[in-house]
């Protein structure tokens, strides 16, 4: 299946999963909103489907603040994704200058590029659009890195989120 039909039923799944909440909780869209600290244009884009992926904000705001459980999110909306990590795959060997970066400036040459694209399967150049470029990760991509590194799931997900806010109009 091609990325954008990924993209398309995980829209889908999020959509019905947020309805689904805000129902069992009894709340309108902007009462959910409230709650959940994510705009109410944002959760009927998200309702209605117009979005074009899942961000991971979003995903990670609704599944805490509505007292959900990230893996319950997770089973919702990723139920066509294998979330799985590789093993035995080979790094690729570095140059000079990219083993003085993976010594001299990574963690002790733990979790580095190299490690997250073996062990995630996450595509090179996706990889590298959301580490240099202004690509920002999906859900299911912190997910695989949180696996990957050994984190608690949903921790990446809450320093990402609270480190790196979504400014909203008059901030």
């Amino acid at each position: 299946m091609e990325e954008n039909e990924l993209l398309a039923i995980e829209v889908d799944n999020f959509g019905n999963y947020v309805l689904s909440r805000k129902i069992a909780l009894g709340l309108s869209n902007e009462a959910f909103a409230k709650l959940t600290d994510v705009s109410g244009g944002d959760i009927s884009k998200i309702i209605n489907k117009k979005k074009k992926s899942v961000s991971l904000h979003s995903f990670y705001k609704i599944a805490v603040l509505s007292g959900d459980t990230i893996e319950n999110v997770i089973q919702a909306v990723y139920t066509h994704r294998n979330l799985e990590l590789k093993t035995g795959e080979k790094i690729e060997e570095r140059s000079n200058f990219g083993i003085f970066m993976r010594d001299e400036v990574e963690v002790e040459g733990k979790n580095g590029f190299d490690f997250i694209l073996n062990r995630t399967g996450i595509d090179k150049k996706r990889l590298t659009d959301i580490y240099y470029n202004t690509g920002a990760p999906e859900p299911y991509e912190l997910i695989l890195i949180e696996k990957a590194t050994g984190r608690e799931t949903g921790e990446l997900m809450k320093k990402f989120v609270t480190k790196y806010p979504i400014k909203k109009k008059g901030d």
